[in-house]
């Protein structure tokens, strides 16, 4: 099963994360974004500030705001590991509740985005922060509950929609840290994965290249972008 994060599957993600970890991320610039913007926003957050993971799935950042009253939420407990479960545009929290609300590649998983942000926006706290990452460009996944991709200019109106005055929209990398997330996922051997005879002679020759090669030469390329018009999308600090 491939992750669709990491795109690795279990195995060959096993064998990655033996790599150190500020190199192995030069490969895999989509999830190098995230994960630096939201290792800066946990150390902006007070000891003791009131987190919430919207659409949390396994928890992955939990250890970041391990100094913080940290609570998460899904639409289901998959792991048993959540502190409530609900629909995000309908959390049973009071107004005002949170100092911060974490919310990363999850909008473009629910069928009416504007309704989630406004519930976002309802719980935080006066000056409170949401800290948001949206894909712009990225394969169908998790289908069929795929719904949207975002430019910034759809996030600007989603945020101001919502209520939010203040609010920083940054891409994620250009047009050759785009070229590299989307080399990196080989889809082309994806789709032979029913014909052994094909899928390993071609995911063995292109691993090479698709893995580590193209990946690494487009990651230092990228300065080339200016405009970063072509990016893997948005990662979002707003203010209440």
């Amino acid at each position: 099963m491939i992750d669709i994060v990491t795109g690795r599957s279990k195995s060959a993600q096993f064998f990655i994360n033996l790599v150190p970890k500020n190199f192995r991320l030069i490969f895999n610039p989509n999830r190098r974004c995230i994960e630096k913007f939201i290792e800066k926003s946990a150390k902006k957050m007070e000891k003791g500030a009131k987190i919430l993971d919207a659409g949390a799935g396994p928890c992955p950042y939990k250890k970041l705001f391990s100094h913080c009253d940290y609570e998460a939420t899904d639409f289901i407990d998959k792991y048993k590991i959540l502190d409530f479960t609900c629909q995000l545009d309908n959390i049973p929290k009071k107004k005002d509740t949170y100092d911060a609300i974490l919310c990363t590649e999850v909008l473009e998983h629910v069928e009416y985005p504007q309704k989630v942000v406004n519930e976002l926006y309802r719980i935080l706290k006066k000056n409170g922060k949401l800290f948001l990452t949206v894909p712009q460009a990225w394969m169908i996944h998790q289908e069929p509950y795929n719904f949207y991709y975002f430019t910034k200019y759809g996030l600007a109106s989603l945020l101001k929609n919502a209520g939010f005055k203040e609010y920083k929209i940054i891409p994620k990398g250009g047009y050759f840290w785009f070229l590299a997330d989307a080399i990196r996922f080989n889809e082309i051997a994806q789709q032979y994965k029913k014909y052994p005879l094909i899928y390993y002679p071609l995911k063995i020759l292109s691993f090479p290249f698709t893995s580590i090669i193209f990946p690494f030469i487009l990651f230092y390329l990228d300065f080339l972008d200016k405009e970063k018009k072509w990016t893997m999308g948005y990662v979002v600090e707003a203010k209440k």
